[in-house]
């Protein structure tokens, strides 16, 4: 009996941890690029909004929309729904604040920028792991 439940316990270890090696995975170079191009577009993003470069503004939304419609095509593929309802909050957010880049609405900015980062932070708190060379995996 003792033996039977040990041999049951190690294999529910090993399958547990097997399931945990399977789930972490490099994100593919698309992925990656995309990933790269949306935090280029937040610190462009940064930069506009310190000197009031409306125009500027607006450019980043679209490339912030851009990305982020490129990752919800990603987690879509993959069928994982949280990270598809980030990517979709944050591409509203990345509308609003082209919407309030082009009226000069600064308050409307803000608040976008805010959903924004809301959108990202949920979905790299979910499913980004740091690893210790300072690189990422999609947990």
């Amino acid at each position: 009996m003792r033996r039977a439940v040990r041999a049951a316990l190690g294999l529910a270890t090993i399958g547990t941890m097997a399931g945990m090696a399977l789930a972490a995975e490099k994100p593919p170079a698309a992925y990656q690029n995309v990933m790269k191009g949306l935090g280029a577009a937040q610190m462009s993003l940064r930069n506009n909004l310190t000197t009031k470069s409306y125009e500027g503004v607006a450019k980043d939304a679209a490339a912030i929309k851009a990305s982020l419609s490129a990752a919800e095509q990603f987690w879509t593929g993959r069928k994982v729904q949280d990270a598809i309802n980030f990517a979709r909050s944050g591409l509203k957010g990345a509308t609003a604040l082209e919407t309030a880049a082009n009226a000069k609405n600064d308050e409307g900015i803000a608040a976008a920028q805010k959903a924004i980062g809301g959108a990202c932070m949920g979905c790299h708190t979910a499913h980004r792991e740091r690893l210790p060379d300072g690189t990422f995996e999609i947990k």
